[in-house]
């Protein structure tokens, strides 16, 4: 949340607040045939956001906007080969805002004074950063994983990423094991161990290993959190040897599939981010109760909007697809103008808190029973 909180108000903050702003989300495809076809769905929903600023603005003010779209076509060969699902592309009166998703969003264009953020918020708000480890017993793959898109991470030459590579001499062939002492010939050791027993040394000697490398290399100098992908005998195995404290504990994934693809990986970041956003929703409910308790818990619209303007909302829960006519002028409540019937009030409000440093979750509506409530800074006077 903070990461968009901060885009939006340098968005913002850059273009000053009268806007206008455009936001055109649309779905992306991964492969590179899908090129053509996705810059076609760019340019027609471009025209229809042509269509509705010059019916609020005007024509020539619109000439500032298409150059910017043009040259993200022109500056990006392809929209969607970054692992995204889906796409923003903000343009205000001078600069470009591109923003990717990692879930799939419905294909439109929205006009309005403030950035259109709830897709956004949605996208962000169970969207984690972290390195994804996948361990069997004979190799390694990582991903890292930012703003919920994940791209596999290319391990040098040096690191462990087959067993083999990284026990060398010292794995065992299930009747034998030898290790090097020495760098002369006649320099090694040799013993029986019954074949069992030898391949779970060799599996703790490599998880070993292999959590040392990614300790070193990727925890330590990225601070992210590390998920764990494996089997759950290895799962068990790689976590009591571990040292990494960046693992989580709670995260996990057992089910490994046979075939990690682009759309599986995808899958499997969906996976994780709803046992995170599980552990959010419990945290959340607590917040709501202890609010509730504290006389700072709201669900009328009316005075939600009030405590908006005055800067005393903190969190801000709003329901999915809801839609609520109106936008804020000044710190005004507009409902009858054009403009503000063309435009989502529940989008104003959230652009609001977040401007204020607070919070915003785009929630299923069967979770609040409204379109939006609200947890206070300070207790409702009334």
């Amino acid at each position: 949340m903070a990461a968009l909180q901060n885009d939006l108000a340098q968005l913002i903050q850059a273009q000053g607040e009268q806007g206008p702003f455009v936001s055109i989300f649309m779905k992306v495809s991964p492969y590179e045939r899908d090129i053509a076809e996705d810059k076609a769905t760019f340019r027609n929903l471009v025209q229809q956001a042509k269509k509705t600023f010059i019916s609020r603005f005007t024509e020539k003010a619109w000439a500032g906007y298409h150059e910017q779209f043009t040259n993200v076509l022109q500056q990006q060969r392809a929209l969607g080969n970054n692992g995204a699902a889906s796409i923003v592309v903000v343009v205000g009166q001078a600069d470009t805002f591109i923003y990717p998703l990692a879930q799939e969003v419905a294909n439109s264009a929205h006009v309005g004074d403030t950035v259109y953020a709830l897709p956004l918020i949605a996208n962000d708000q169970f969207s984690w950063d972290y390195h994804l480890l996948k361990v069997s017993q004979d190799s390694i793959a990582l991903w890292d994983v930012t703003e919920g898109v994940a791209t596999p991470v290319e391990l040098p030459a040096e690191a462990p990423t087959t067993r083999a590579q990284a026990l060398g001499t010292e794995l065992t062939n299930g009747k034998t094991r030898t290790t090097r002492t020495g760098l002369g010939a006649g320099q090694a050791v040799h013993g029986n161990d019954p074949k069992e027993a030898s391949q779970a040394s060799d599996t703790q000697n490599y998880f070993k290993q292999v959590d040392d490398y990614v300790l070193a290399n990727y925890s330590k100098t990225t601070q992210k959190p590390l998920v764990l992908l494996a089997v759950s005998e290895n799962q068990a195995v790689f976590r009591k040897l571990s040292k990494n404290k960046y693992l989580l504990k709670n995260t996990e994934l057992s089910k490994v599939p046979a075939k990690l693809d682009r759309q599986t990986v995808a899958q499997i970041i969906a996976q994780i981010n709803q046992q995170l956003a599980a552990e959010v929703l419990a945290v959340l409910q607590n917040e709501v109760d202890r609010a509730r308790s504290a006389k700072k818990y709201i669900s009328d619209f009316g005075a939600i909007t009030q405590r908006v303007t005055e800067g005393n909302v903190d969190t801000l829960f709003i329901a999915a697809d809801a839609y609520v006519a109106g936008r804020l002028v000044a710190g005004e409540l507009d409902t009858s103008s054009a403009a503000a019937k063309a435009t989502n009030l529940l989008n104003e409000l959230s652009v609001e808190v977040l401007q204020l440093g607070g919070q915003v979750y785009v929630l299923p509506e069967s979770e609040l029973q409204a379109d939006a409530t609200a947890i206070l800074r300070r207790p409702d006077q009334e």
